[in-house]
Parts: C-alpha cells; sequence; structure tokens
C-alpha cells in the first residue's frame, strides 16, 4: 500500500472510546458493523474525488494494449475504516499497482510530479517521465473537512444507539 493517506479520525479517542463502547454492547458486533459501514460512506466522496483528479490527468503516451495507468490507479484508491489496534479512524489509501506494467508505485511517483524508468527494460536507456503533482492531496484537502463531518455524524449515530440501549 502506498503510504499517502487522509486520516479523518481528527477525534481519534473519541473514536476509540467509542469502538470499546461496542465491544461491552450486547449487540456490539452489529453496532460496529454499521458504524464501519457509516464511516466508509461519510469518506466515500473523498475516495471519488481523488478518482476523478487522477483520470484527469493528461496523457502523453499512445496506448499499446493493456490497462490505462490512471484507470489502474483510480481502481486502487479505497477507504479504509478501523475500529480496532492502533490505527483507529478512516483513511483513504491510494494502494500499489504492481500489475499496471511493472509500475508499482504509480500513484506515489505520479503524486510526487516525474519518475525515471528505463525504456523497455533497457538498464542502458532511461527517460523522466511527468506526472500530475500533487492530485492526491489536492483531492484530499479540498473534501477533508466535509468528510470530517460525516466522520463525526457517523459517530453520534451509533453513540445515540448505545445510549438508548442503556
Amino acid at each position: 500500500m502506498a503510504k499517502a493517506f487522509l486520516d479523518l479520525s481528527g477525534p481519534q479517542r473519541e473514536l476509540r472510546d467509542l469502538a470499546a463502547a461496542l465491544r461491552k454492547q450486547e449487540n456490539g458486533k452489529d453496532l460496529r458493523k454499521e458504524l464501519v459501514s457509516e464511516l466508509r460512506s461519510a469518506a466515500g466522496p473523498v475516495r471519488n474525488d481523488a478518482r476523478a483528479e487522477i483520470k484527469s490527468m493528461p496523457s502523453r503516451g499512445t496506448r499499446k494494449g493493456g490497462r490505462s495507468l490512471r484507470s489502474a490507479i483510480a481502481q486502487k484508491i479505497t477507504v479504509q475504516a478501523k475500529t480496532t489496534g492502533a490505527a483507529v479512524g478512516v483513511r483513504i489509501i491510494a494502494g500499489q499497482t504492481p500489475n499496471v506494467r511493472g509500475f508499482t508505485n504509480a500513484a506515489r511517483n505520479t503524486n510526487m510530479g516525474s519518475w525515471r524508468h528505463p525504456i523497455f527494460g533497457d538498464r542502458n536507456r532511461w527517460v523522466t517521465q511527468s506526472g500530475h503533482k500533487g492530485w492526491f492531496y489536492r483531492a484530499m484537502r479540498r473534501a477533508a473537512s466535509p468528510a470530517r463531518a460525516g466522520v463525526r455524524d457517523a459517530m453520534n449515530k451509533i453513540a445515540e444507539q448505545i445510549a438508548r440501549d442503556v
């Protein structure tokens, strides 16, 4: 997985406490599933914005068959919601793309702006290729505030359900 992500768990301690309270509930497993689903749907627009951003990257190459680099990167942008462990929260992750012409770190490299690679595997001939610098971080900045509000709403909804059960 690429290390680029947006941490939407702002009040991480509150989310961790909510997850602990879910474990003590009789129907905690169902509530936890609902919480994870709500968190993922709150971050869905951020993922969609990042996918649209990479798909808008200009293409200067010729198509020689196989998958488009932009569509492969877009497909690997996922939402991860966790309520246990050290990484409690919601993250948008741009994963690796090892099956696209051997270009494993496509998301990271296109976000950095440029990278060097050998021409058709010939280690004596290298070329610098340019990407769409900052595409991932632009998408994260645009959608971070509404996503944080969505995460907060999801947490409040589940907390209210716990309060009703008690």
